[in-house]
Order: C-alpha cells, then structure tokens, then sequence
C-alpha cells in the first residue's frame, strides 16, 4: 500500500475563479523519493500543504496519507503527526531561542519525557550535522545552517514522509549542498520523500518525477524520460540540469550522440568522445 494514495483531488483558494488542483492523481510508495515540478502556479505549494494536512481538500475520491484520510476532521490533524513539511524560509518555521530548544519545540508539545527529549535531542543534532552549534542563536547561523536546523526540527519528531517546498530557493550554493546532502541522507535512510522543486537538476536526485500544469497531472515517471521530452519541457516552462543544457548544445554540433543529465555524466562522454 502506497503511503500516499490520491485520486481525484480538488482544492479551490476562496474567491478564485478555477482550481488551484483538479482531479490530481499521485500515488507515493514507502520509502520512495518524488520529485513535484511545474511553472508558478501549477499547484505544486498547494499540493505540498495538502499533502502535509496544512490545508483541506475540496474534494477527492481518495485522498489518504500514512492511512489518515485528508477529507476528515481526524485525518486531516492526524497526518499532521506522521508529515513533517519543510518551507522556502527557515526563519518561519525556527521558534527556539539556540538550536537545540529549536529541536526541543515539537518534541515538547508532545509532552515526551525530558529523559526522553534530550535523547531525541542530541541524536538529531548529530544526525544533521549540528553539534558544534547546539547553543547557537539561530539569527547568527549561516543560510544552509537556518534551514538545516529547521529541517533537523521537523524531523526531531519521528515521520513517515517528509515534503519539501522549494527548500533551497533562498539558499547560497554552498547553504544548497548541505540542505540536499541532508534531504539524500534522509531518503537513502529509508524516509519517503516528496520534494516540490524549480531547480532540475534536483530533480535527479528523485527516484520518479511528477509534473502539473494549470492544476493538473502531465507528466509521471522517471526524471531521465521527463529530460528527454524536450518539446513537453518547453510546453511545461522547464528547463533541462545544466549539464544537460551543455550536452544539448553539444548534441546540436554532432559532438554527442547522447544527453548527459549530470556533471559526471557530460565528462565521462566527453572523455569517451574521439
């Protein structure tokens, strides 16, 4: 059984002519990483705060996650619980005054045991690489550091699935590495991952990539077919890795027979090129 499982989902923002999603279908298995592209608008933040039970259905045919049903009063707190989501700016989701009270937030509200929190409590700053920095006031981490805490906050709490809206958009290269370098972490560790993203070659990172337009489910399977289809790539505003991009211009000159999707790709062609 999927850990996600929706078919038919609708939501509409109030006062809005059309659906922000119709009739979507998105079926994620345990342990599985998506990646969730479109141009603005496509409903891809929409999904994200339905999928983390942020905001509610307008209607479905099954809308189930972690087997709590969206469209109930119930399910719709209680995925809450198993979903932790992950936004653009860390500095909405941090409300600790150092780091580990950060982490400590959730596990609180819980009311766990403080035996109990501060286990949970240093185990996550050294799963997210935060020890040195457990006593650090968040206003003087780094970017990558900001978000990596708040990622380390979501995840203090134990989830079946973790969503990510464009989690690196206001990131340096340098903060971007690590927030990916963790979110790999996570998924090769077993987590079911569903990553909203602008960012392509973040897409390769994903086992399968979903695209919407205008609301909608257009595109369904794995990133290098998506890649391929440049004419849909072009119809959905996408553009290709930047390995990519070099490799389609070298395509153009006859320089390569195939695409390259990533760095190590593109030099292992040219490198094999006569």
């Amino acid at each position: 059984m999927p850990l996600i499982d929706v078919r038919g989902l609708r939501y509409r923002y109030a006062g809005a002519a059309a659906d922000a999603l119709c009739d979507v279908d998105l079926a994620v298995g345990e342990g599985e990483f998506v990646a969730v592209v479109g141009a603005n608008g496509s409903g891809k933040s929409t999904l994200a705060r339905l999928l983390g039970g942020l905001s509610r259905p307008a209607g479905a045919a099954l809308a189930e996650v972690c087997g709590h049903d969206l469209r109930s009063d119930d399910g719709h707190f209680a995925v809450r619980r198993d979903v932790g989501v992950l936004f653009q700016n860390p500095d909405n989701q941090i409300v600790g005054s150092t780091v580990e009270e950060d982490l400590a937030f959730g596990l609180e509200n819980l009311a766990l045991p403080s035996p109990e929190i501060a286990r949970r409590v240093d185990e996550t700053l050294t799963r997210f690489g935060l020890d040195g920095l457990r006593t650090r006031e968040p206003h003087l981490l780094s970017g990558g550091q900001r978000q990596r805490t708040a990622l380390a906050g979501v995840l203090a709490i134990p989830r079946r699935v973790l969503v990510l809206d464009e989690p690196t958009a206001m990131l340096d290269p340098a903060g971007r590495d690590e927030v990916l370098a963790a979110v790999r972490r996570e998924a090769d560790a077993g987590m079911t991952v569903v990553l909203v993203t602008q960012e392509m070659d973040e897409v390769l990172l994903a086992d399968r990539v979903v695209a919407l337009a205008a609301g909608r489910t257009v595109f369904d399977a794995r990133p290098a077919a998506l890649f391929a289809d440049i004419a849909l790539l072009g119809e959905l505003s996408l553009g290709l890795p930047p390995a990519a991009e070099v490799g389609l211009g070298l395509m153009a000159r006859g320089a390569l027979t195939e695409l390259p999707l990533t760095l190590d790709d593109l030099v292992a062609a040219l490198v094999s090129t006569p």
